[in-house]
């Protein structure tokens, strides 16, 4: 989820991958990933923009179902291939 100062989309042209992002969880996720498991690592927004609701059967919606199915980090999703 976008939300300053922990993830934000930046506005210049020609930005690809995890480029496209700043704000801690951005930072957060690069220090993690490069620095201590040396992993590759996409930042993407959560597909349906909430941070999640528990649905009727029991699963749940937005970043907290994503969470569920791999590691994740506040505003972004981390997982290793």
């Amino acid at each position: 989820m976008q939300s300053a100062p922990y993830l934000i989309i930046r506005k210049e042209p020609g930005l690809v991958g995890n480029d496209r992002y700043e704000g801690y969880c951005s930072e957060l996720a690069e220090m993690i990933c490069k620095e201590y498991l040396d992993v590759k690592y996409e930042i993407r927004l959560v597909g349906d923009g909430v941070y999640g609701e528990k649905m009727h059967n029991g699963t749940w919606n937005g970043m907290v179902g994503e969470l569920t199915n791999r590691v994740g980090i506040g505003a972004t999703s981390v997982r290793s291939k």
